[in-house]
């Protein structure tokens, strides 16, 4: 919307998230949101099941959402977040399993390596999706984010994008700031509002992306 070449955003998107993502991980287990308090706690893994499949994911999609149109890619994502909400909305659920986190981890995190947007609205509404509580679906997202981010921003520098730091700077000092009061309202919201909350984000976040490209 301000102008900027959407191979610009990218890059920009992704450093300022992996920043963020490691931010708001030390913010969410400070706040009681999640336990990361060592290194083998079951919130942990599920950060290593998330973020080491979405590794393998964001290097792939890299290399492939340097080509293909941004368009068809932020159709492809708004739909699919659309949807997503609505099935929260539902109450909908599936059983836990790790191989579903698994396919959660790499999903995502293509989508993210492809067009920079939908990890966070995957990865927090599919964990919600598969029974992980609200508040850790939300942390764990946030903290697996940081690698998944950092391994794309690398791919697309190596791949000649440009980096822009009139964009990239501002973009990094918000994703830095904001991680305490976004992990203190997660601690605040009851969990059945948050659920909710998720949901309504979804559709709304959906909806919004599809009415830009469809109505440009």
């Amino acid at each position: 919307m301000l102008g900027f070449d959407p191979q610009t955003i990218v890059p920009a998107i992704l450093l300022s998230q992996a920043l963020g993502g490691l931010s708001a991980g030390f913010f969410h287990h400070h706040f009681h949101n999640v336990n990361f308090g060592d290194w083998q706690t079951q919130d942990m893994q599920k950060v290593y099941w998330i973020a080491g499949f979405g590794l393998i994911g964001v290097i792939i999609a890299s290399f492939i959402g340097i080509k293909i149109p941004k368009t068809v890619l932020s159709i492809y994502i708004g739909t699919l977040v659309f949807v997503l909400g609505i099935m929260i909305l539902a109450n909908m659920h599936l059983m836990f399993t790790w191989p579903k986190f698994m396919i959660l981890g790499f999903w995502s995190a293509f989508n993210k390596g492809l067009s920079g947007g939908g990890y966070g609205p995957l990865v927090a509404g599919g964990q919600v999706l598969i029974q992980v509580p609200s508040k850790a679906a939300v942390a764990i997202t946030d903290l697996a984010e940081c690698p998944i981010c950092l391994a794309g921003f690398i791919i697309w520098q190596l791949l000649g994008a440009p980096w822009n730091m009139q964009l990239t700077v501002p973009l990094c000092a918000g994703a830095l700031c904001a991680p305490a009061l976004g992990a203190w309202l997660t601690h605040r919201i009851p969990v059945a509002k948050l659920h909710t909350i998720l949901g309504l984000i979804l559709v709304l976040l959906g909806a919004l992306c599809l009415f830009r490209i469809l109505n440009p």
